[in-house]
């Protein structure tokens, strides 16, 4: 019989010890590599959904002439031909996307501009606007001064406004944006335009990627968007009075801006209220907005359409994996 060594045991259990080890070891190399191997999937699905956007935009720019002019005829309550939907098949999925024409609007944006007159006219719409809205006038300015202050590049506060002390001493403290906004939603972040107000004034305001009046095409007026137009004129016409100039509209829209000009020169209150405001018989700027769906998720986009009159439309902007 061969004696046994006293070391035998402690040698197996360092075989024991090494074996564990190099298991932990081999299944934490394994949960990296498929880690790493879905990372590299998702990225390589979210490439090709990045891809299909694009393919939609393209599809978008192609079919923008037909939105053109659809735009050009007189707009009804609820108009489904001043937009357009696609579906788009894509290798593992489909893209879905809709583009519509933007509806009549004042543009936040001309709020921090350099021309003082198209500041003006849009803080005096928006003002318009709250007051509609059941906002006190105090209230209303206050609001028009604290978002002109958010937008624009500068640190002088306005009257009733805000710049970067007034924020930095909240709670939670921030800075405003000093730049144009890029979606409505971001009014969110001022704390003076509550959600019941974003949703009052989100059929009549917009942000367009330059700080200058929103051009109002006259054929896309509805009697619902009146407000839109007494806004633009700064209050210098009642509701009613923007009314009975869309109902008096031809039946097949306006032909050019000087038939327009030319029925406001029977109307003389209304034709100085929107002397300074420009006018089109088209649309020129095209919201789209879709979703790529893909077996390994779901990606949101939006993006904008400038079809100027003359001009090659074109992709003024655009967002991708964003919120719906």
């Amino acid at each position: 019989m061969i004696p046994g060594r006293k070391d035998a045991g402690a040698a197996l259990l360092s075989i024991l010890l090494i074996v564990a080890t190099l298991s932990v070891a081999a299944l934490m190399a394994t949960e990296a590599i498929a880690r790493q191997t879905e990372l590299h999937k998702l990225g390589s699905r979210r490439a090709t959904a990045q891809w299909a956007a694009r393919s939609a935009e393209i599809a978008a720019i192609s079919g923008a002439r037909n939105l053109v002019e659809a735009s050009r005829l007189p707009a009804r309550s609820d108009d489904g031909t001043r937009k357009a939907e696609f579906a788009l098949p894509v290798e593992g999925g489909s893209v879905l996307m809709t583009v519509q024409e933007q509806a009549p609007c004042l543009n936040l944006n001309a709020l921090g501009g350099s021309d003082p007159s198209a500041y003006q006219r849009t803080a005096d719409g928006l003002r318009i606007l709250l007051e509609d809205a059941g906002v006190p006038t105090a209230d209303a300015l206050r609001a028009v001064a604290v978002l002109s202050d958010w937008i624009d590049f500068d640190q002088d506060e306005r009257p009733y406004g805000a710049e970067d002390a007034a924020y930095l001493s909240l709670e939670h403290p921030l800075r405003p944006a000093n730049q144009g906004l890029v979606d409505i939603s971001e009014l969110a972040a001022i704390t003076v335009f509550t959600p019941a107000l974003r949703t009052a004034l989100a059929p009549f305001v917009c942000v367009l990627p330059h700080a200058n009046l929103a051009a109002i095409n006259v054929n896309a007026l509805t009697p619902e968007s009146a407000p839109v137009l007494r806004a633009a004129a700064a209050g210098g016409v009642t509701t009613l009075e923007a009314r009975r100039f869309i109902e008096a509209r031809p039946a097949s829209g306006w032909r050019d801006v000087q038939s327009v000009r030319d029925n406001l020169a029977s109307r003389p209150l209304l034709e100085a209220a929107l002397s300074g405001v420009p006018l089109q018989v088209q649309g020129e700027y095209f919201s789209g907005a879709g979703a790529v769906d893909l077996d390994a998720g779901n990606w949101n986009f939006r993006f904008t359409i400038r079809a100027e009159a003359g001009s090659v439309p074109k992709i003024v902007y655009r967002e991708f994996g964003g919120a719906p």
